[in-house]
C-alpha cells in the first residue's frame, strides 16, 4: 500500500491502509494478531526471553498452554515507557513491531510506502526519536509523526462529525481511550491546550470489573486472583463485559445488567461467574471507591518513579482509594474556555461511558457534543488519509504565496473605508456634544450674568478640557470600528481562501486591535487640542459682527441700555463693526449686553461654531486616517505572512474526502 496509518495505542493497536489518491482508508486485518475489526493487543509474549507472538493470540497463548507458563513473559503496557528510552521497554517495543511488520500481507507493505504513526497529545521530542528508531531496528521505513489530535480531526471532519465551521470556533477532541485520557482544545487551527493523564484509561474499568467479579461470585473470588487464567479473566473476559455493560446503561440506558464471565480451569472444565442486576448506581459507587489490585499495579509500576504524575495517579500507584469518575471530572475541569467551547467530539473506546457525556455536558454548557463514527480507528484512519492533504496542502500553499499581495492590497482598502467611516461619525457626534455640554450652557449663562468675551471663551475651553464624555465618545467608536474591521476582514478572508481551493480559514489574527488604538490615540490628541482651536477668534470676527447688524439697534431701543455703558462710548459703538479682525479684541475686556445672547442669537452663533467646530475636526481627523492608512498597510502585510508561515494541512480536509 501506498500509505500506512499506525495507530500504536498503550493497550490496542490500529492500522489502516491506502492505495491510492482516490481510495478510502482501509483496516488491515491480521489474521490471529487482529479481531475482526482490526484491533491488535499491544503485547508481546515472550517464550525463554524470546518473542514468540504479538497481539490478540499472544494473549489467548499465555492463557491457554498452562505448562509452558513458567517459561513464558507477556509484555504490555510499554509504549509510554518509549518516552524515556527504557531499554526494557525499547526493545519490547522493536519486537512488536518486527513481528506486526511480518504479519503483514505480502504485498502490503511496499519499498515506497510511507508510515505514518501518531504522536500522543504533550510527549516530549523524544518520544517520536526513540520510537523512529524501534521502527527502523523493526525494519520498518523510517516513519513520519502526526499530532494523535490532528489524525483524530482529520478523521472527524472527513466522516462529518465535525464541521469546517466548528473550527471557526472553539471546539475540543477528547480522546479517552484504553490506556490515556488525553485533549486537544483548537480554535481556527490553532491548538490552544493539550493535556490529559497518562494513566487514567479503560484498564482501570476492566480492574474495577475484576474486582466486582470477586465480590460477587464466590468461585470466581476463589480460583480467579493468583491462577494461571487470571491474565485471561482480568484482561480480556473482564474488558469484553465492561464494554458491554457501558453501551447497556449508556445506549440502551438498561436499569441493571447481568455480568458474565467463563473461563475453563485446569483440568478442562468449563467455569462460570455471575453478577445479576449490576446497576448504574452499583458501578457509580464503586468507581467513586476504587483501589487498584495488586496486580495492575504491578502493571503500571513503572510509572511509580516517573515526576509530573497528578494526585490521583500517585494515589494509585500507592494503592490509596481515589474516585475515577471525579478524577475524570477534574481533567475537565482544567481545560480552559469550558464556557466558550462550541462543540466537543468525543473519540476513544471509553468515551462510550454514559457519565463522560453527563460530564461534558455539565462542564461544557454551551457546547454540542457529538461521538465519533470511529471511536477505535479515528486516528489510524486519519494518519492514513494525512499524506494525500499534505500534498494538495503544498499546492494551496504555493497558490496562496502568489496571491496573497493582492489580497493584502483589498484589506488595506477595506480597512482603511471603514476607518474613514467611524471617522466622520465620530466627528459629528463629538461636535455634537461639544456644541450641546460645552458651548450652549456657556452662552446660556453669559447672557444672564453679561460676561465678558474672555470669560466665555475661557468657559468654553474648560468645558471642552474637563469633558470626559467626549473620550467615552471616541472610545465607543474605537470599540465599534476594531469589531468591523475584525468581522468585514475574517469574511472577506474566508471567502478569498475558498476562492483560491482553500475551503478551511486558518486561524489569522487581524491587526484591528492595534489599528483601533492607534485610532483612539490619535483622535484623544486631537480632541484634546481644540481649546487651540481658537473657537472665539471665529466668534468674535465672523459670528457677532453679522449678529449685531440686524439685532443692536432694535434691542438697545427696546431695552434703553446706554451704548456707553455697553461698549465704552458712542464713537466706539459707530466703528467697532467695521473694525472686523479687531472686533475681539475690542469685545475682549467688555460685558457682552444681554441682547447679545438672545435665544435666536445663540442658536446663530451655535449653528456658526458647529461647522466651524466640524471642520476642524474634520481635518484633524483627515490627519489621523491619513497616518493609520500606512500603519494598516504595514500590520496587514506582517500578519498574513504570519498566517501563511503556519497554513497547515487541515486546510484542504474537505479537498480530499472521497
Amino acid at each position: 500500500m501506498k500509505t500506512i496509518g499506525i495507530d500504536l495505542g498503550t493497550a490496542n493497536t490500529y492500522l489502516y491502509g491506502r492505495d491510492s489518491a482516490s481510495a478510502e482508508p482501509l483496516p488491515l486485518i491480521l489474521p490471529r494478531i487482529s479481531d475482526e475489526k482490526g484491533c491488535i493487543a499491544t503485547v508481546v509474549l515472550y517464550e525463554d526471553s524470546k518473542p514468540l507472538l504479538i497481539g490478540n493470540i499472544a494473549e489467548s497463548e499465555y492463557y491457554a498452554n498452562r505448562a509452558a507458563m513458567p517459561a513464558r513473559t507477556l509484555r504490555s503496557q510499554f509504549k509510554p515507557e518509549i518516552a524515556h528510552a527504557d531499554s526494557g521497554a525499547m526493545l519490547w517495543m522493536t519486537d512488536f513491531l518486527r513481528q506486526l511488520r511480518a504479519a503483514l500481507p505480502q504485498g502490503v507493505l511496499e519499498p515506497e510506502s510511507r508510515i505514518y504513526v501518531g504522536m500522543p497529545s504533550g510527549t516530549r521530542e523524544d518520544f517520536s526519536l526513540n520510537l523512529s528508531r524501534c521502527f527502523t531496528q523493526a525494519g520498518w521505513p523510517r516513519p513520519a509523526f502526526v499530532r494523535e489530535s490532528d489524525a483524530a480531526m482529520i478523521s472527524c471532519l472527513q466522516s462529518g462529525v465535525l464541521d469546517i465551521d466548528d473550527l471557526e470556533n472553539r471546539a475540543l477532541i477528547l480522546d479517552f481511550g484504553g490506556g490515556t485520557c488525553d485533549f486537544t482544545s483548537l480554535e481556527s487551527m490553532d491548538v490552544l491546550q493539550n493535556g490529559g493523564d497518562p494513566l487514567l484509561g479503560g484498564r482501570l474499568f476492566d480492574d474495577l470489573l475484576f474486582q466486582v467479579f470477586c465480590r460477587g461470585d464466590e468461585l470466581f473470588r476463589r480460583d480467579a486472583p493468583g491462577c494461571g487464567y487470571e491474565y485471561y479473566l482480568h484482561w480480556i473476559q473482564c474488558k469484553a463485559e465492561k464494554e458491554r455493560f457501558s453501551d447497556a446503561v449508556g445506549l440502551d440506558g438498561a436499569d441493571g445488567v447481568s455480568l458474565h464471565a467463563v473461563w475453563h480451569d485446569a483440568r478442562g472444565n468449563r467455569r462460570d461467574a455471575y453478577v445479576h442486576n449490576y446497576t448504574r448506581e452499583d458501578f457509580i459507587r464503586d468507581a467513586e471507591n476504587y483501589v487498584a489490585t495488586d496486580s495492575l499495579r504491578a502493571m503500571l509500576s513503572q510509572y511509580a518513579d516517573r515526576g509530573g504524575l497528578s494526585p490521583q495517579a500517585r494515589d494509585l500507584l500507592q494503592g490509596r482509594r481515589i474516585g475515577l469518575l471525579s478524577w475524570f471530572k477534574s481533567i475537565l475541569a482544567g481545560i480552559d474556555g469550558r464556557r466558550d467551547m462550541a462543540k466537543v467530539i468525543l473519540t476513544g473506546g471509553s468515551s462510550r461511558w454514559f457519565f463522560v457525556q453527563d460530564m461534558v455536558g455539565e462542564l461544557f454548557p454551551a457546547a454540542r457534543l457529538a461521538m465519533s463514527r470511529r471511536t477505535y480507528e479515528d486516528i489510524a484512519y486519519g494518519l492514513a488519509l494525512y499524506p494525500v492533504l499534505a500534498e494538495s496542502h503544498a499546492a494551496a500553499r504555493a497558490l496562496l504565496g502568489e496571491k496573497i499581495e493582492a489580497f493584502a492590497a483589498q484589506a488595506c482598502e477595506v480597512a482603511r473605508n471603514i476607518v474613514a467611516k467611524h471617522a466622520a461619525f465620530a466627528v459629528r457626534l463629538c461636535t455634537e456634544r461639544i456644541v450641546d455640554r460645552d458651548i450652549m450652557p456657556v452662552l446660556e449663562e453669559a447672557q444672564k450674568a453679561r460676561k465678558t468675551v474672555e470669560e466665555v471663551e475661557r468657559a468654553f475651553v474648560e468645558n471642552i478640557r474637563n469633558d470626559t464624555g467626549l473620550m467615552a465618545v471616541i472610545r465607543e467608536k474605537t470599540e465599534a470600528l476594531r469589531e468591523e474591521i475584525q468581522y468585514e476582514l475574517q469574511q472577506r478572508f474566508r471567502a478569498w481562501l475558498r476562492q483560491n481551493g482553500v475551503p478551511l480559514a486558518p486561524r489569522f489574527e487581524f491587526p484591528a486591535r492595534a489599528l483601533s488604538k492607534d485610532f483612539f490615540d490619535a483622535v484623544s490628541v486631537k480632541v484634546s487640542r481644540l481649546a487651540f482651536l481658537n473657537i472665539m477668534d471665529f466668534m468674535a470676527s465672523a459670528v457677532l459682527p453679522a449678529i449685531a447688524a440686524y439685532a443692536v439697534a432694535g434691542a438697545i431701543a427696546h431695552t434703553g441700555e446706554p451704548v456707553s455703558a455697553v461698549l465704552g462710548g458712542g464713537a466706539a459703538f459707530a466703528g467697532v463693526w467695521g473694525l472686523g479682525k479687531v472686533a475681539k479684541g475690542f469685545l475682549w475686556k467688555r460685558r457682552l449686553p444681554g441682547f447679545f445672547l438672545t435665544e435666536s442669537n445663540r442658536r446663530k452663533i451655535v449653528q456658526k461654531n458647529k461647522a466651524y467646530i466640524e471642520a476642524a475636526l474634520g481635518k484633524a481627523f483627515a490627519e489621523v486616517q491619513a497616518s493609520l492608512a500606512d500603519d494598516a498597510e504595514r500590520r496587514l502585510h506582517r500578519a498574513l505572512e504570519a498566517m501563511l508561515s503556519r497554513l497547515t494541512v487541515l486546510n484542504q480536509v474537505r479537498c480530499a474526502r472521497p
